[in-house]
């Protein structure tokens, strides 16, 4: 485990377990912001079952989210992890300072070299940096998606520019909602029912931002709508895990390149692609602000 730290913030990152952010705490107030490890922290294999590993914390799901097949030629054959392959085998460390992290890794299953940079933008803003390079000889069609299951209580609002929005649901039906109402209720500050989870992927922004706002503090997301058009909201309400009869509460709140985690389900074209011999480059910001008590 790697810790870097601000006046602000102290960030656990374990290149080990798939580059994982383990933990991300707030110092002033001694709150950790993330769901905590449920089991102990081991390295997945590339064929290793995410579901049978530790899913605390905040990953990055690359080139796939949903476990399947490659859509596309040549690798039609390949067989992509569920949460991708960044979340499963080791980064190698590529740089380190004190409030500054780079890793790197290689592709296994497809032909890429990725380099992830975490560090602070300023004390309490991370920023998290991403740099893929297409080492084959075909386009790489990919999903990107940030994966971070933030710890929540009872009381949250989820805050988004302003404009009409709308959403569909994941695994997919023909619906579309306007957000932020479903089923007569106002998901951005209610939890769908006690058992269950909720993951929709909203559309229509028109600025690169996202906001989780909870008692004691305000968790805001900011990124290049271009690269990154799309926002995914998981809601947990000890819905997950059902095996081993410990589910948490938690709502993860994951930008992303596309509004889907399957890389078969949409339109070809609303997937972004690597052209060969060509590096894409991303990057999303984190602020975590402390919120006053008048404004509780």
């Amino acid at each position: 485990m790697i810790r870097l730290q601000s006046s602000a913030l102290q960030v656990d990152v374990l290149p080990e377990v798939g580059g994982k952010v383990g933990q991300i705490r707030h110092k002033l107030s001694g709150c950790d912001l993330l769901i905590p490890p449920k089991r102990p922290y081991r390295t997945i294999p590339i064929d290793g079952d995410w579901l049978e590993y530790d899913t605390s914390g905040m990953d990055d799901c690359f080139p796939n989210v949903a476990g399947g097949a490659y859509p596309e030629p040549p690798w039609t054959t390949a067989k992509l992890p569920d949460l991708g392959e960044w979340t499963h085998s080791e980064w190698s460390v590529r740089h380190m300072e004190p409030a500054r992290l780079a890793m790197e890794r290689a592709g296994h299953t497809l032909p890429y070299f990725a380099v992830k940079t975490i560090g602070f933008a300023d004390q309490q803003t991370l920023e998290f940096s991403y740099s893929v390079e297409n080492r084959g000889q075909f386009p790489l069609r990919y999903i990107w998606s940030a994966h971070p299951l933030i710890a929540v209580q009872e009381r949250f609002k989820l805050l988004l520019p302003a404009g009409p929005l709308s959403f569909r649901l994941f695994p997919p039906t023909s619906a579309v909602y306007s957000w932020p109402s479903y089923m007569g209720t106002d998901i951005s500050s209610k939890w769908n029912p006690p058992g269950t989870t909720l993951k929709i992927f909203i559309t229509g922004l028109s600025e690169g931002w996202c906001a989780l706002e909870l008692p004691e503090h305000t968790l805001r997301f900011s990124f290049d709508i271009q690269a990154v058009p799309v926002v995914g909201i998981w809601f947990n309400n000890f819905g997950f895990p059902r095996s081993d009869g410990r589910p948490f509460r938690c709502i993860a709140v994951e930008p992303c390149t596309s509004a889907s985690d399957l890389l078969d389900h949409l339109d070809p074209a609303a997937y972004p692609r690597i052209a060969s011999g060509s590096i894409v480059e991303w990057s999303m910001r984190l602020t975590v602000s402390p919120r006053s008590r008048e404004n509780p």
